[in-house]
């Protein structure tokens, strides 16, 4: 028998183009799958106005006078009849658009692809998955008025879908010959800038799904490949040839991650854990596993694609990969390798939360087990689960306001673990990260974590809504040297049975302005709150406490660190609004100013609470010699001495305050 002929590079490149389409096919399959319904056809529009620009359809972009137009048009994207029937549920006013579909059809092929990356299409999708696209274009062919309307145009298309799903969308204008640097612009918003420029390349690998025009061309190579190969195996494909040269795009080569990166991809991490802590958990624990791989090892996208390569060991195998569980698989293995058992719970809570994969709740019948609950359940079996601790973390609605804020430390806990133990191990490798990015991401972190003299701190929250209160009793005790005790607990216990429950409690402060303002801050309660006081200690009412919510919520509403704007940070700490709160806690008769606390924010997101009469006077010339200059309001509770007390303190006070009634 002739022995078998190896085979060539070609038909191998062409085997493993088959089975990177197969594999890209079904995680579109696994994205659709998981989409609520009302959501699907937002996958297929999207790409669809990306592609044309018409006046009647959202992202259309006017001819500038100087006659520059917008670049659209998506190479090799077609119109399906899936695209046409999501377009008539969206548009069914423009349906004589779609069904002469010539007459918007463009020439142009501006956009060279449009790729998906992140959790949509993996075990981690959500219903509120954001959409996140790599929209791929040749920088050189446009000039930057060009591009400057291409980024209008998809900011609109962005607007659209948040208006009309609900839905986060961000379209990353990505320069081919910049990615293939690299070069992913400043820190800002969503992008990481310089903070983990390799990193950033290695998640786009390992989650990428192409939705319309070319592939990157990294998935045809071997997993272990050098640069030098890597540009040998490209240089040999042909226009016209299979594969064809046409057919892909070259975002460049990732042999192995820098451990020069690897701070900045830490702070950005701690970063975004603000927001998201479930996902920047994963992230943070992805560090520091590439870190102890850091000589030997290969990036996780890298494993990602020989798994894909080899079909999973069969080719009708390739549809089970899936990058968030294997991601988690390489994590687990580390922390067990290291004997961190409390570490791989708080992973392994994680993971499950931000799936969002209620095990505990059964399938109705005939329902199939979709792809997600089956590597959930079979994770939840592996970790030895039982059904009544899956309808605890199924049940996070029932949970106390104590149990969430406990889980909340130990998520935070385990980040800032993971940042010092990097940072020690990274301390003699030298750090790449641009200096003005370093200065923007650590003055983030230093709002969000820093401990001052008089400054409100963040709740280290790992959950947004379920911490929110809709109802909150405050209560005062006052302790045997005559301090008082302010105490906030989550719900109306005083029309249960008058008696306080403990774990229900939120927080507590010294004095009931303090209280309020880090409720507020924390986003606990807002005006739509019911705020009740368990009997009406001294002076404070709860008349007052409620005025004083309101004009903490329009005027010092809670800050998303996040989102504070670079130039803020890059630029020296003003202070931003001022809130002077006269004789709040004072006997109501009184009609001298007694009392005086001062709140005040700055351009940095950190906020303050002062008290004493002479605070205003060491503010003075961060209020007063400045421009702009800050706004100041002033409030004093409700009675009959309010009119001579606010006149008494306006006449002492030269500033020009607001009056808050």
């Amino acid at each position: 028998m002739a022995a078998q002929q190896p085979l060539s590079v070609q038909q191998n490149l062409t085997i493993r183009l088959l089975r990177v389409l197969r594999y890209n096919k079904a995680r579109i399959e696994r994205a659709l799958t998981l989409m609520p319904e009302k959501h699907r056809p937002l996958f297929h529009v999207l790409p669809f106005l990306v592609h044309v620009n018409h006046e009647a359809l959202p992202g259309y972009v006017a001819p500038l006078t100087s006659g520059e137009t917008v670049p659209f048009g998506i190479n090799n994207y077609s119109f399906r009849p899936d695209v046409e029937q999501a377009l008539q549920r969206c548009f069914p006013a423009q349906s004589h658009l779609f069904s002469d579909i010539k007459q918007i059809w463009p020439r142009q092929r501006a956009v060279d692809a449009l790729v998906l990356m992140g959790s949509v299409g993996t075990i981690a999708q959500t219903d509120d998955s954001d959409f996140d696209f790599w929209v791929c274009i040749d920088g050189k062919r446009f000039s930057t008025t060009e591009l400057a309307l291409l980024q209008q145009k998809l900011t609109a298309i962005e607007k659209w879908a948040d208006n009309t799903f609900g839905i986060e969308v961000h379209f990353f204008l990505s320069e081919i010959d910049k990615v293939k640097q690299n070069d992913f612009g400043v820190a800002e918003g969503e992008s990481a800038g310089s903070a983990q420029a390799l990193f950033l390349k290695a998640e786009f690998y390992n989650t990428n799904i192409v939705v319309a025009g070319k592939a990157p061309f990294w998935w045809l190579t071997p997993e272990k490949t050098t640069e030098k190969q890597y540009q040998a195996i490209y240089n040999s494909l042909e226009k016209g040839g299979s594969p064809d040269v046409d057919w892909f795009m070259d975002l460049g080569h990732l042999e192995r991650l820098d451990a020069s990166e690897l701070f900045g991809a830490a702070i950005w991490q701690l970063g975004k854990a603000m927001d998201s802590p479930f996902k920047s958990v994963l992230k943070m624990a992805k560090l520091e596993v590439y870190l102890a791989n850091i000589s030997h090892g290969q990036p996780l996208c890298n494993l990602l694609k020989k798994h894909v390569h080899r079909g999973a060991e069969a080719p009708g195998h390739v549809a089970d990969i899936d990058p968030y569980a294997l991601m988690f698989d390489e994590l687990i293995a580390h922390y067990k390798a290291n004997g961190q058992a409390e570490d791989i719970a708080v992973l392994q809570q994680c993971l499950y939360l931000k799936c969002g994969c209620t095990l505990s709740h059964p399938l109705v019948e005939g329902e199939q087990a979709n792809f997600k609950r089956k590597i959930m359940a079979s994770y939840a079996k592996q970790w030895g689960w039982s059904r009544k601790l899956l309808a605890h973390l199924d049940n996070q609605q029932d949970w106390t306001f104590n149990e969430r804020v406990q889980l909340s430390r130990r998520i935070h806990r385990f980040l800032l673990k993971c940042y010092r133990r990097i940072s020690k191990e990274i301390s003699h490798h030298q750090q790449v990260m641009d200096q003005k990015d370093m200065t923007v991401l650590g003055r983030r972190l230093s709002t969000y974590y820093a401990k001052k003299p008089d400054k409100i701190e963040f709740l280290r929250r790992a959950f947004d809504e379920s911490l929110y209160c809709e109802k909150i009793t405050i209560a005062m005790r006052q302790l045997k040297n005559g301090d008082e005790v302010w105490s906030a607990y989550a719900g109306d216990l005083l029309s249960k049975s008058g008696i306080i429950d403990d774990s229900q409690k939120v927080t507590q402060a010294t004095s009931a302005i303090a209280l309020m303002v880090w409720l507020v801050s924390s986003k606990i309660i807002d005006t739509n709150s019911k705020v009740y006081l368990d009997y009406n200690y001294g002076e404070v009412s709860e008349l007052d406490l409620n005025d004083l919510l309101k004009h903490l919520c329009k005027y010092f509403p809670p800050v998303k660190v996040s989102s504070l704007p670079r130039n803020d940070l890059l630029a020296p700490e003003r202070i931003t609004a001022c809130f002077a709160i006269v004789n709040f806690p004072t006997l109501r008769q009184k009609a001298t100013v007694e009392n005086v606390s001062i709140l005040y924010t700055t351009s940095w997101g950190e906020t303050f609470l002062r008290h004493g009469s002479d605070v205003l006077d060491t503010l003075w010339y961060d209020l007063q010699e400045v421009t702009p200059k800050p706004p100041c309001y002033v409030m004093v509770p409700r009675g009959n001495q309010q009119a001579r007390i606010l006149g008494e303190f306006l006449e002492a006070n030269e500033l020009n305050f607001t009056v808050l009634y």
